[in-house]
């Protein structure tokens, strides 16, 4: 029955059934309920999804994860101290990417970095991972303020004060502070850059409810400084691989902040990121060691046959000599090229395939610098390397003197076995060079004032071999045997412990010294013509380093064998121990005119006795 003293109460009991929603009556809750409701219901969905950070990135993203990725997830939530060693395509970076957009959302006014060899490197995170996210996904968009990409800065700032920063692993990140420090391709940062610039970074990240009195001495909401490593395998004798040992030392004394993780490439197979034929074509023109460290995701590490240890061989020199490009040849002076020094001696040196080449066998060509030092010998400065497959014998001869006469070279060194006899007939004549438009002098056996070339060797090749009249004499020609190449295995060691060897730095760091020295690399820093140009002799060197170390030696009547691993290469091992062999007769003449009265490295060479 209506109530005349409460007609609104009339109407709404006439309203509650309309379809009408600004008529039908609402239930009235006070706003200080609502806001502890709310309050409440977020603390508990925010706890949920810290404690599980992979549902946050399915539910709340949108973006669907892998098992294994799942697992890279857990192993980064949970762990002070995580290092994960994967193989190539096993999507490395997009984790990071996901891992840094997770940790800024959940935990609002964090702070990342993502430190790498280079800013290029890194910026990938920012620049294409999380740009491409953004795109994709719009819960990820709505949650990022802006990004910004230049050469000097790559950041992505998000609404609630969280920030993603790439810094490189260098002096100039001093200054930058993180609550979250992740380190993409860990093996290439130097450790001392590591320990003095990068781990100080860390800082505590304190919310601002920390700053209320009753929270502050409560040591169970501290947030403390993480660290996460991410880096595929490398060489057992660099630094990165005590800290993969101290992190699963850790893990098994029980140590629940510390986590290691390892994956090949087979998880990529599994979940049809790559497929077979793909990694097939990758590796074929890979030598075996390369396959292990990236695909395998197994260390490499000289093994208790091996000659040569990775400690031998220092990589200190950041420029690399050039030859000239034939679409950019000045025939007054090579813009790539080294200034000599005073006594400076310069050697090209070849070893040669053929043209039908086995599997592992390439044509290799390198240069090196021998610059005097008192009372030591002649030091090794290698500055350049190429490789190829063999080709024509002319094709090959007209590439050595391209170097040569670019490098300003005095003399060139080089096996006549096989092929190699070959080459030399089309050196000893004058060559024409069309892309250039010059013809370059012939080349002929070295003279009759070095002692060391068996004389009738230097004539059966001007009798039988040398094609003009009067070639320049600076050809020092190998003719290997078991004997020979013993004793130029064992020169080749010594040297390297005298430390007379001096090799080009790692690729990531050639790259970083690239980008600040060298404008036309940063010019189109995207263009793989010009980056494969600049950063061949690196790889080469790194190559090179590795087949040295990979040699297994035997005993074959007391002669040292050094043998290759099956699928591994020696054509540059072959390369560089000729040069340092004929380098070895100059450190004689070189020290004769020290000290008359001096061993000289020759005569310790030949006195060695080979008893191990």
């Amino acid at each position: 029955m209506p109530n005349p003293f409460r007609p609104y109460k009339n109407q709404e009991r006439k309203d509650i059934n309309s379809q009408n929603l600004f008529v039908r009556p609402k239930s009235m809750v006070r706003s200080a309920d609502i806001l502890d409701d709310r309050r409440s219901r977020y603390k508990r969905w925010i706890t949920f999804f810290r404690r599980n950070p992979h549902r946050f990135i399915e539910l709340y993203f949108g973006i669907k994860l892998y098992p294994y990725q799942i697992l890279m997830i857990y192993a980064l939530q949970k762990s002070n101290f995580a290092y994960i060693v994967a193989s190539r395509a096993t999507a490395k970076t997009w984790i990071i990417a996901v891992w840094t957009l997770t940790l800024a959302v959940l935990y609002p006014g964090i702070k990342i970095i993502a430190c790498s060899k280079t800013i290029k490197q890194g910026g990938l995170i920012v620049s294409e991972k999380i740009s491409a996210l953004s795109n994709t996904y719009p819960n990820v968009a709505r949650e990022i303020d802006h990004i910004s990409i230049s050469s000097n800065l790559c950041e992505a700032i998000f609404h609630n004060g969280s920030s993603i920063r790439v810094v490189p692993s260098a002096d100039t990140a001093r200054g930058f502070r993180a609550n979250y420090i992740i380190i993409e391709e860990a093996r290439l940062v130097p450790k001392q850059i590591l320990e003095q610039v990068i781990k100080p970074m860390l800082e505590v990240r304190t919310p601002p409810f920390r700053l209320e009195s009753k929270y502050k001495n409560i040591p169970e909401l501290k947030e403390e400084g993480r660290m996460a490593y991410i880096t595929s395998a490398w060489y057992t004798s660099e630094y990165w691989y005590t800290y993969v040992k101290s992190c699963i030392k850790r893990m098994i004394m029980g140590d629940e902040t510390a986590s290691f993780l390892a994956f090949d490439y087979l998880i990529t197979l599994y979940h049809n990121i790559k497929t077979e034929d793909m990694i097939k074509n990758e590796m074929a023109d890979m030598d075996e060691v390369s396959v292990q460290m990236e695909y395998l995701n197994i260390p490499s590490g000289s093994s208790g046959k091996s000659y040569f240890k990775p400690s031998l061989f220092p990589r200190n020199l950041k420029r690399a000599f050039y030859p000239q490009k034939d679409d950019n040849y000045d025939i007054k002076k090579n813009p790539y090229d080294l200034k000599k020094v005073d006594g400076e001696i310069r050697f090209v040196s070849v070893d040669i395939a053929t043209r039908a080449n086995k599997a592992n066998d390439n044509s290799i060509i390198l240069c090196v610098r021998a610059i005097p030092i008192l009372n030591k010998g002649y030091e090794r400065h290698l500055v350049y390397m190429e490789s190829y497959k063999g080709r024509d014998v002319g094709v090959q001869a007209r590439r050595i003197k391209d170097i040569f006469f670019d490098f300003d070279a005095d003399y060139l060194v080089m096996d006549l076995q096989n092929a190699g006899i070959g080459v030399f007939d089309s050196l000893t004549e004058p060559t024409l060079c069309e892309d250039r438009g010059i013809t370059y002098d012939p080349l002929g056996v070295a003279g009759d004032e070095f002692e060391f070339v068996k004389q009738d060797l230097r004539e059966e090749l001007r009798r039988d071999h040398t094609r003009s009249l009067n070639p320049r004499e600076v050809i020092f020609p190998i003719m290997a045997n078991q004997d020979l190449n013993s004793q130029i295995a064992n020169a080749f060691r010594i040297s390297l412990q005298k430390k007379l060897w001096n090799f080009l730095i790692g690729e990531g760091e050639a790259e970083e010294f690239l980008i600040k020295n060298t404008k036309e690399f940063t010019k189109d820093i995207n263009d793989t013509n010009i980056s494969s140009f600049f950063l061949n002799p690196y790889i080469n060197t790194g190559l090179m380093i590795g087949e040295c170390i990979n040699l297994d030696m035997s005993l074959v009547g007391g002669k040292i064998k050094l043998s290759e691993k099956s699928g591994c290469y020696k054509d540059r091992y072959s390369a560089v121990s000729y040069c340092n062999w004929i380098i070895s007769y100059f450190d004689q003449e070189l020290l004769k005119e020290n000290s008359e009265n001096k061993l000289s490295d020759w005569d310790y060479i030949s006195s060695m006795t080979y008893t191990w």
